[in-house]
């Protein structure tokens, strides 16, 4: 007969169980509904799985599947790796801690020392931050480059100078700042602050990989809802038929940058240069993003992508691949 603590023991890690396995949350986020510790968190689901409450079952078709989505696609665009993650529903935040945690289990196979890693802004790649693994070695002297200036009136957690730092402190790394708003009131002051020293630094630094989301063109898109993008830009854009954005830059669905009058107002890497970085990761997902996505790889401004198996489906039977 089981003692009152062994009860509560089995009744933790079955709720642990259903929150990881059921309702795909992340450790994190289970270890604070639970009111304990990260490690107790993952140690109960260990234990869950040793005494069978987790019965694990491998599919050899769903497998097979993903593997395949990931072989079309990475030969259609010719891209150095595709990760497709498997989810079994397509709501929004179940993609995004999906894509986020396989993202940063591929950044954590680049890293090295003296890598510079260059960062870019958004949801998806906030949450990704928890996911990478902290290093041992403190001497790796590796470097964090903010990619575009910050945005006003959005969490502060999802712009690329939180971001980096949450990074930088999980890899012991030095940060170079970007200290700017994303788009200036007009280019007049654009044009001056890019004459600053810090400024121009961060924007020349050297980068060996760079880490990406990919965004959409809505009116909830975070660079439009914030009014960043004014109404009069956000209606040119449409008009233009951008699809996608990635680190302030616009683009259609053929991958060709869309030219309006933002642009002139933009203060981050250029697309057109952090394209030629070797290793650029883009993580992404929702079937809300497959126009941009297309772009995005048709244009070629990502080579490693991380996307869900829905979004990778849809992809393939647009492009006819």
């Amino acid at each position: 007969m089981m003692t009152i603590n062994e009860l509560s023991e089995k009744k933790l890690m079955t709720k642990a169980a259903q929150l990881y396995y059921e309702n795909n949350l992340s450790i994190l986020s289970i270890s604070k509904l639970l009111g304990v510790s990260r490690q107790r968190c993952s140690r109960l689901l260990k234990k869950a799985r040793e005494v069978g409450i987790v019965q694990i079952k491998i599919h050899h078709s769903d497998y097979n599947q993903l593997r395949s989505f990931e072989k079309r696609l990475q030969e259609a665009f010719h891209l150095k790796k595709v990760v497709v993650t498997e989810v079994f529903n397509d709501s929004s935040d179940h993609i995004i801690q999906s894509v986020a945690e396989e993202g940063a289990h591929l950044l954590n196979q680049f890293i090295q020392p003296n890598l510079s890693i260059g960062v870019a802004s958004g949801r998806t790649l906030y949450e990704l931050v928890q996911y990478i693994k902290t290093l041992e070695e403190k001497d790796y002297n590796i470097k964090i480059i903010e990619l575009i200036g910050g945005l006003s009136r959005i969490s502060a957690n999802i712009v690329a100078t939180e971001i980096s730092r949450s990074i930088a402190k999980k890899l012991h790394a030095k940060v170079y700042f970007l200290p700017a708003p994303a788009f200036t009131k007009d280019q007049k002051t654009r044009d001056a602050m890019l004459k600053d020293s810090i400024i121009k630094a961060a924007l020349s630094e050297k980068i060996d990989l760079a880490l990406v989301g990919i965004g959409n063109v809505t009116p909830q898109t975070m660079l439009i809802d914030t009014e960043t993008i004014t109404k009069k830009e956000y209606q040119d854009l449409l008009e233009k038929k951008a699809v996608g954005v990635i680190n302030g830059t616009f683009f259609d669905i053929q991958g060709k940058i869309v030219e309006f009058e933002g642009n002139q107002r933009r203060i981050a890497v250029p697309l057109t240069e952090l394209k030629k970085v070797s290793h650029i990761i883009g993580v992404a997902g929702g079937l809300d993003k497959v126009d941009a996505i297309v772009g995005a790889l048709r244009g070629g401004f990502v080579n490693l992508l991380v996307i869900d198996n829905f979004t990778a489906e849809a992809i393939l039977k647009k492009v006819e691949i």
